[in-house]
Formats: C-alpha cells, sequence, structure tokens
C-alpha cells in the first residue's frame, strides 16, 4: 500500500505530490487512461494527449499571474537545491514580466499610446497628451468631468463597466477598458466585478474621490496583480524539474501511459465519505492507497465519489497563437508612439463573421525571448462562452479555425504568419471567473466540511477557472491539511 496516489501530470497535481513526499509519505503518480471529462462537462479537449498540451491543461499558459506571489514562491521551493551547495533546478525558477504599455486603436482607428499610469485601462491623468489622443478632446473633457462630479454612491458600484462608464464615459469604456477585460476575462467590463479585477479600487475611489485619482493610487498594485509569471525553462520543463525532485524522494511513477489510470473505487470498511483506503486501477492491477488527489483529466474517472466531482469552469473560451512577422505600427515612427521607445505590445476588439468579439494581442517576444530579434506573436482570444451551451471541442474546433484564419486575413496589419510557423496554435481553456457570486460559486466545495475530512482530493486549474496560482496554492495547503491526518498529527 502507498500513502497518497497522485492521478495527473501537471503543475498542480505534482505540486499536491511534493508536499506529501516532503514528509516522508510514500507517493505514487499516474495519469488517467484518457482525457476524462469533468463531471457534468462535456467532451476532452483537442490535443490534450500530447505530454506537452497535458501538463499545461486548464490554463493559458501564456497568460498566468500571481497577484499575491503564492506561485513564484512555490517555484523558488522547487528550484532551490536540497542542501548547500547544491545545484538548483534553474528551469523551476520564476520570471516575472510586468506589464508593459500598448497601443491602442483611437477614434480614428490609429494607433495610439495607452495613457500611463492605468488600471485595466482606467487612465489616472484623463487630460494626458496620450488620453486626449485616444479620447478626442470631447471624450478626454468627458472623462476629466470625473474630478469634479459629486460623490454619490461613489464606492458602491460593483460592476467595472457601470462604474466606468457613470464616471469616465462612454469613449473611455470602449477604447481605453474593454480592450483590457475583453482580453483577460472575454466579456465586456459591463459583466466584470470590480472586486474581481481589481480589488481595494472601490475602496480607493472613495478616499481619493475620483476614479482617476484611485487609479492613480491603484496603479502599483495594478502592476503587481498582472505581472506575468513563468517558469525559467517553460511549463513542460517545470513538469520533468517536479518529477526530478519527487524521485529524491523515491516517489513511484507508474509506467504504461497509454493505458493509465482506469478508475478507482474504495476499499474497506469505512463510510463512503471516509473510506479506510483507495484500490487504483491501472494496466491490470491495483494499487491500495489510503489517500488519492485527482487532477482535472481525472475528474470523470469511475469511481470518483460525488464530493470529489467538482463541476468545471462555468465558461470556456478558444485561444489561438500564431508568430507573425513585424507589423506595421511597430516600424512606424509617428510623434504620438515616440514615448513607448518602440512599441512592444498592441491591443484592440474586433469582430468575426459570426458576430462574436474576439481580443487581438500583438506582442513582441512573447515566446519569452527578451533580444532585439525576438519575435512578433498575435494572440487570438475568443469571447467566455457558457460551459453548458457550448459545443464539444471537437465540433467547435473546426470551426473555430475558420474564425481565427478569417480574423487572422483581417488583421494582418502589415504582418503576416512567419514562413515556416506552424498554424496558429488552438486552445479550448476555462474562462476566468468575472464576479464575485461567480468565482464563489466555482470554490463552495472548498469550504465544505465534508470535502475537508475526506481522502480524496480534487485538485486543478479548472477548479479554479484556470486561475493556475490559485490551483497550485489550494493544492498545497489541502495536501497540507491532509498530511497531517495521514501522518497522525492532526484528527
Amino acid at each position: 500500500m502507498v500513502d497518497v496516489y497522485v492521478i495527473g501530470h501537471g503543475p498542480v497535481e505534482l505540486a499536491a505530490a511534493l508536499e506529501f513526499a516532503e514528509v516522508g509519505l510514500s507517493v505514487r503518480v499516474g495519469r488517467a487512461a484518457s482525457p476524462a471529462p469533468a463531471h457534468g462537462g462535456g467532451a476532452p479537449e483537442a490535443g490534450r494527449g500530447d505530454d506537452a498540451d497535458a501538463c499545461v491543461a486548464g490554463f493559458s499558459p501564456g497568460e498566468v499571474t500571481d497577484p499575491d506571489g503564492s506561485l513564484r514562491e512555490f517555484l523558488e521551493h522547487v528550484a532551490a537545491p536540497l542542501s548547500p551547495g547544491g545545484a538548483p533546478l534553474a528551469a523551476a525558477r520564476p520570471v516575472a514580466a510586468p506589464p508593459a504599455p500598448v497601443l491602442l486603436r483611437g477614434a480614428d482607428r490609429a494607433w495610439r499610446a495607452q495613457p500611463m499610469p492605468s488600471v485595466f485601462g482606467i487612465p489616472a491623468v484623463p487630460l494626458s497628451r496620450a488620453s486626449i489622443a485616444l479620447l478626442g478632446g470631447g471624450g478626454a473633457a468627458r472623462a476629466f468631468l470625473d474630478r469634479v462630479r459629486p460623490l454619490l454612491t461613489i464606492g458602491k458600484t460593483r460592476s467595472l463597466g457601470a462604474l466606468v462608464r457613470s464616471r469616465l464615459g462612454g469613449a473611455a469604456l470602449e477604447r481605453l477598458v474593454d480592450p483590457f477585460v475583453r482580453a483577460k476575462y472575454g466579456v465586456d467590463a459591463e459583466h466584470v466585478d470590480v472586486a474581481i479585477a481589481a480589488p481595494g479600487l472601490n475602496e480607493d475611489l472613495t478616499t481619493a474621490g475620483s476614479l482617476c485619482g484611485a487609479a492613480l493610487a491603484y496603479a502599483e498594485r495594478h502592476v503587481a496583480r498582472e505581472t506575468r509569471v513563468r517558469p525559467a525553462g517553460g511549463w513542460p520543463e517545470l513538469r520533468d524539474a517536479l518529477l526530478e525532485r519527487l524521485a529524491l524522494y523515491d516517489v513511484e511513477l507508474a509506467e504504461a501511459p497509454a493505458t493509465g489510470v482506469a478508475g478507482i473505487a474504495h476499499d474497506g470498511d469505512g463510510a463512503a465519505s471516509e473510506p479506510d483506503a483507495w484500490l487504483v486501477s491501472e494496466a491490470g492491477a491495483q494499487v491500495r492507497a489510503r489517500a488519492v488527489v485527482l487532477g482535472d483529466r481525472a475528474a470523470g474517472l469511475p469511481g470518483v465519489p460525488d464530493d470529489a466531482c467538482v463541476p468545471g469552469p462555468r465558461a470556456v473560451r478558444w485561444i489561438a497563437e500564431v508568430d507573425v512577422t513585424t507589423p506595421d505600427f511597430a516600424r512606424s515612427t509617428a510623434a504620438d508612439q515616440a514615448d513607448l521607445a518602440g512599441p512592444t505590445a498592441a491591443l484592440e476588439l474586433v469582430t468575426a463573421p459570426n458576430g462574436e468579439r474576439w481580443s487581438a494581442a500583438w506582442e513582441h517576444g512573447a515566446a519569452g525571448g527578451s533580444s532585439a530579434d525576438a519575435g512578433w506573436r498575435l494572440r487570438l482570444s475568443g469571447p467566455a462562452l457558457a460551459r453548458a451551451e457550448a459545443p464539444a471541442p471537437e465540433a467547435a474546433a473546426a470551426e473555430v479555425r475558420d474564425t481565427v484564419g478569417a480574423l487572422l486575413r483581417e488583421l494582418h496589419d502589415g504582418a503576416e504568419p512567419v514562413d515556416g510557423a506552424a498554424p496558429a496554435s488552438l486552445r479550448r481553456v476555462p474562462a476566468l471567473s468575472a464576479t464575485v457570486a461567480e468565482r464563489d460559486e466555482a470554490l463552495g466545495h472548498t469550504t465544505s466540511p465534508r470535502a475537508g475530512e475526506s481522502t480524496c482530493l480534487r485538485v486543478g486549474p479548472e477548479v479554479h477557472s484556470g486561475d493556475l496560482a490559485a490551483a497550485v496554492c489550494d493544492a498545497r495547503e489541502k495536501s497540507v491539511h491532509l498530511r497531517r491526518r495521514l501522518t497522525g498529527i492532526a484528527e
């Protein structure tokens, strides 16, 4: 018998495995026999069978943020040598990329520099040269009224879009804020809670007396919250580093990845919600374990108890990426772009032939390069679609590829796919929770007393609507709680 059987090879599952192994518990790690759908969900995502894709399933690897620093702390922990003078696992070291100013479309559809500082596009200085260039004189004057309007219900507006429209006007909402909100959440700012996008902004609004003043006070926190984090070697390399670290603790790795774990079952005389042990079926045999940890791909295996059948993300969205040649705006030397010292990113909203609103983000060196020779990448992010209404990935993939192709033809802006580059990669990922109610509903299971007493843990990015940092933090905390019970430290 092993103490803990972990099903999954993603960073969240392996983070949980490390928590058990570090205190001397015996751990075995296997993979689900197939990309099993989450409880109540649809078919598996296209391409998830590949190892490189499987280790980043359930989140968008190029857009991982770490608001409270918990993910960076974990990556530093993995990278650190086990003994003084030992070699660190350099591939696991965190690399942070703060959000850079971007170009946005002005009233005349020309690219203009984003006003800075800002919070999700909300300008701290509504009459700055950059604000006037994007909003026009009338739009900038309307935004400036925020400074002189009475307080009224200031600090109590729930919707970010309603707040911006009320304080700064429709032009600021459409040209400055919606592009950023759509890129992150897949919905308009009207459908995003201030408490989700910028926790504490409403409080700063009450103190400052204006939304622009609150944006100035909140700007540094916004940069910290929106800083992207990745392992130095990439996410597949992090998986390899975690497996290497686990091997030092004699963690068993199940073979036969083509078959993998076929199901689990209770074993013993205990109650169904707290069994004495588990039987994990793999490659024609059964492994007995005192506890099991289920990743996203294992949530639909036969025998998974109801407590661990956490519903999948409320909504999903498609993201396509393609390497492109240098776009026209990056070659421009227009005076209104001079303050960017060479633009490195641009963002706009586009309408697909089927009427869907997509976000188009142009990024220089998006693959992680920092040299002047680093290429450009175009990221197309689709709208958030309710999971219950979204077609299965296999049925939707062809239609989405057609949509992406049409958008690429419309958006080339002087940039074409790099010669020899693969077609746009296409991923379906959970849409981040846009409201407090959605977030609380998704996390309701974590506060259940019954779930807290179970020896079957459900972890993974999909449980947290694609928020990898929150998923890693939650998996580690729940694993520490369970290992205390397994080692007899706690009841």
